[in-house]
Formats: structure tokens, C-alpha cells, sequence
């Protein structure tokens, strides 16, 4: 077992793998919720209430160790995971979603006004001497990471999208981001800054970075020379940002422009000269990881997405204000 975070901590850890699962969700189309379409056979509503459940029952076990009771007549469920996956199964979305929110803050609360000394002592359960706290702490973190996993691997699959399917949706990703800065002046692309200092400019200099990398990697796809990857793995993801961005500055915004297309255009090319089993076939992509080319380009769509929107709330708030288009005057003849 790994050494013991403070209370601060775990409550972190906690709130951060729940995100994660949330964010799973949050790929899914509202028909899908109640399909059970997910690889371990449950559908995403039945996975959000065992989630919900764990985490109800782990936080009482948790309170109940703490107050001397449950050791030694531990109240087990009633049901196991299946019988309350096909029960739960069609449960209202919103109603199941609400319900794990609730449980997943009650046992963050929990986890923020623990002490130390709670998480480190020893807890009889079922006669055996236990590092309860820590143990379900560290467990319950790890379950909605996994859960979030399971979702995720079924949102990038094959099965969820066939070949065209994820064609058609990598590529509205990209005409949906170059959507964001129609009828933006030139002078406000590169003065106003949208994301910390970064002007529109600098955002389509980043997104076409990560496009390229993605070129790089779909022309060689599935056996990949990692040194090729250099310029995009070398260094912090940060580091390599700001330098590769920065090597972009010099470029106008049409240039820019003509970049993000001509590059999208030639991923799409390469998708097409792949063969099913290519496309799927998982593959070394960089800093020790493997996926599949889908799930390589399910993972940069979804960043030009994130872009996307951060630019289209940039335009809603009035930060970036479109040129308004001027009426033709009439001549007099």
C-alpha cells in the first residue's frame, strides 16, 4: 500500500477521478444512456448508479468504522453488481447522474474533515485489524477512474462509430473550431487574448501543432519511428507548446488557416489508405503510450473541441466581436 496523503488529499483525489468520469459522460449521445453498450455488457445508467452505490456504501462503512460499530457484523449488500446493473439499468438519467453527484461530494466531505491519525489507525472488521480509511480511500479514487475508463474506451470504439462514423466526426470537429473565428477582424485574432496570453492566432498555431503530430503519426501508422515524434515529446507539455507554438509565430492568420486545412485534409487521405484492422490496431504514439489510431484522433478531436468552444464563449461574452457585415449602398443612376 502506498504511503498515506492527508485528508486535503484524498478529498482531491476523490473530486479529481470523479471529474474524469463525469467527463466520460459527457461523450455519450443521450440515446446511449440506457443501451447496454458498454464492454463489461452494463449500460452508462446502470454504471453511474454502482458508482453512486460504492460510494454511499464505502463512505457509511467508513462512518461506522469510526464510531466502533459494523466490526464485527458488516451489513453486505443485499444484491451483487449485476442484479443491480439490470435493475437500475433504465432509471432516469438525470435522476441516476444527480444521485452519484451527491454521494461522490458526501464522501469528498468526508474524506476533507477526517484527521490524520483516522486515516492511519487500525480498524477490527470481521476480525481482522484494518487500514480501513486508507484502504477505501485509495479504492474509491481508483473505482470512478476505472468506470470513467471503461466509458471512454467505449466511446473511441469501433464498435461505437464504424469507419465512416468517425470520419464524419473527425472531421466536424476541425470545420466546427475553424467555424469559431468567421468574420473576425484580422486585428482582433492577433491582439485579443482569448486563453491566458494567447490571441486566436496562437490558438490555431496550437491546434494545427497537434494536428501535425497527428499527420505524423497517421502516414505511418501502425508501426511508428518515435524519433519522428521528437519535436512533440521532448520536454514538458508545456515546454513543448510554447516552443512549438512560438516557432509558428511568423505565420499570418491565412497561412495559419491554409495549414490547419491542407494538414486536416491529409490526415483524412491517410485514414482512408488504412485498412480496418490498421485503423484498429493499437500502436505506440509517444511518452511510452498505447492506443489505436482512432483513439489517438478521438483524443486531439476532442482538444480542437475544447478550443472550439472556449472560442465560440469567447465570442458570446464579447471578447472577440465579429466585423458586421456592410449593406451594399445604392447608386443612383
Amino acid at each position: 500500500m502506498s504511503e498515506p496523503l492527508t485528508p486535503d488529499q484524498y478529498a482531491q483525489h476523490l473530486t479529481h477521478s470523479y471529474r474524469r468520469f463525469v467527463e466520460a459522460l459527457a461523450l455519450l449521445e443521450p440515446a446511449e444512456y440506457s443501451a447496454a453498450c458498454l464492454p463489461d455488457g452494463w449500460s452508462p445508467t446502470a454504471t453511474v448508479a454502482h458508482v453512486a452505490f460504492w460510494d454511499d456504501y464505502q463512505r457509511r462503512r467508513m462512518e461506522a468504522a469510526l464510531g466502533g460499530e459494523w466490526a464485527e457484523k458488516r451489513e453486505r449488500p443485499q444484491t451483487d453488481n449485476d442484479e443491480r446493473a439490470a435493475t437500475d439499468a433504465n432509471r432516469p438519467w438525470e435522476e441516476v447522474l444527480a444521485e452519484a453527484d451527491a454521494n461522490r461530494q458526501k464522501l469528498v466531505d468526508f474524506a476533507r474533515g477526517l484527521t490524520q491519525a483516522q486515516i492511519t489507525a487500525l480498524y477490527r472488521e470481521e476480525g481482522q485489524d484494518r487500514l480501513l480509511l486508507q484502504q477505501l480511500l485509495e479504492q474509491m479514487a481508483k473505482h470512478a477512474r476505472e468506470h470513467a475508463q471503461t466509458v471512454y474506451t467505449y466511446c473511441v470504439s469501433w464498435q461505437r462509430w464504424g469507419r465512416a462514423g468517425f470520419r464524419t466526426f473527425y472531421a466536424r470537429q476541425s470545420w466546427n473550431f475553424l467555424d469559431t473565428i468567421s468574420g473576425l477582424p484580422e486585428q482582433t485574432c492577433v491582439s485579443v487574448p482569448v486563453m491566458g496570453a494567447w490571441c486566436v492566432r496562437e490558438m490555431l498555431a496550437h491546434v494545427l501543432v497537434w494536428d501535425e503530430y497527428c499527420y505524423q503519426l497517421a502516414k505511418q501508422w501502425p508501426t511508428v519511428d518515435l524519433t519522428t515524434l521528437t519535436p512533440w515529446t521532448e520536454g514538458s507539455i508545456d515546454e513543448v507548446n510554447d516552443r512549438l507554438v512560438a516557432e509558428k509565430a511568423g505565420m499570418g492568420m491565412i497561412d495559419l488557416l491554409d495549414a490547419l486545412v491542407t494538414v486536416h485534409r491529409r490526415i483524412l487521405r491517410q485514414y482512408d489508405r488504412l485498412s480496418d484492422e490498421e485503423i484498429q490496431t493499437v500502436g505506440d504514439y509517444g511518452w511510452g503510450q498505447n492506443d489505436t489510431l482512432m483513439g489517438v484522433l478521438f483524443f486531439i478531436s476532442s482538444h480542437t473541441a475544447e478550443h472550439a468552444a472556449q472560442l465560440y464563449e469567447a465570442r458570446l461574452e464579447g471578447i472577440l466581436v465579429a466585423e458586421r457585415a456592410v449593406a451594399p449602398q445604392q447608386v443612383a443612376m
